[in-house]
């Protein structure tokens, strides 16, 4: 964490701004990554360039002076969650990578900001609510926003971490979204894809998230459609055989079913898209749109559609 984060929170339990960090461990981190030479100097020492650092907190502790609550900062992460549910639901993004170069991600990544486009988000500040292993906050850090991860779990919170360990400009928070320690109008745009139909209350969710967004910024959702016929029954189906397994279960579970996936629908899917008449046939193949995902993406996709409860379905009308 960097103390500049400060700028952006407020205390979740009484939203007062008036917090204090307590150093512990820290370390100087250069701002931007890269070995940085002197084009005008001869190969030598004076040739290196000045390369600028940013403090970075590893461990230590937020206050509030107001209320006097206090929370951890650890492995760099602000743990700003109530003290009943610290680390959060779990999931199986822990060890989910993606590759940045993969052109699919970037694509995927700016149909869900449409209209936006890259250049937009030069300068701006960003909140990713339910930002899971961070694919999102990188490109927008990339094309040069400021952006505030934020996720309740502890498993998604390490692999965000992972994942955007060489921008400066992604920072990981752990949170709750019901609790959220974002400050009112801080924020050029908010986006929570993926994330509110798995709330209680998703109406109260988007109405703190909205808080976040300035006068004249943008506030974006992605969410589940509902569900019919045979989707909707297989999925009710795997989700009440598997609620009583363990996570490791599950997860053997959901590799040997992205497996099966693999080999049944996004193969056939990637060889027959374009043959005339067979291409009508495999575009109906369970989850098709997954073969361009990596293998341990599709497994966490899986694990996630089985354990977290889905509790919402949205038609077009409710949004």
């Amino acid at each position: 964490m960097k103390p500049r984060v400060l700028d952006w929170l407020v205390c979740p339990t009484c939203r007062s701004t008036q917090l204090s960090l307590d150093v512990m461990k820290a370390e100087n981190r250069p701002m931007v990554p890269g070995t940085w030479r002197r084009l005008d100097a001869q190969p030598g020492p004076e040739a290196e360039a000045e390369v600028r650092t940013e403090t970075e907190v590893l461990e230590g502790t937020i206050a509030c002076e107001s209320c006097g609550t206090s929370w951890p900062i650890r492995e760099g992460v602000p743990r700003l969650m109530p003290a009943d549910s610290e680390q959060g639901p779990e999931t199986a993004h822990r060890w989910t990578t993606f590759d940045k170069g993969r052109p699919e991600w970037e694509e995927n990544f700016l149909d869900l900001a449409q209209p936006l486009k890259a250049v937009d988000f030069l300068g701006k500040t960003v909140l990713d609510a339910g930002c899971g292993y961070g694919r999102h906050s990188w490109f927008a850090a990339r094309y040069g926003a400021e952006v505030l991860a934020v996720d309740s779990s502890a498993d998604a919170v390490a692999s965000c971490v992972a994942n955007t360990r060489q921008s400066s400009r992604v920072h990981v928070i752990q949170a709750d979204v019901h609790h959220l320690p974002i400050r009112e109008e801080s924020m050029d745009m908010t986006w929570a894809f993926g994330l509110l139909h798995h709330l209680e209350d998703p109406e109260a969710a988007f109405e703190k998230l909205g808080a976040t967004v300035r006068s004249g910024g943008r506030l974006a959702v992605w969410v589940y459609g509902p569900r019919q016929g045979v989707t909707l029954h297989v999925g009710n189906a795997l989700r009440g055989a598997t609620a009583g397994m363990t996570a490791e279960q599950l997860f053997r579970f959901s590799r040997n079913m992205a497996r099966g996936l693999r080999l049944f629908s996004h193969t056939p899917y990637r060889w027959f898209e374009s043959v005339p008449v067979a291409g009508g046939i495999v575009r109906h193949l369970p989850v098709h749109e997954h073969h361009q995902w990596p293998f341990d993406v599709v497994v966490a996709d899986i694990w996630d559609r089985l354990r977290i409860p889905v509790r919402h379905w949205f038609p077009r009308e409710r949004l």
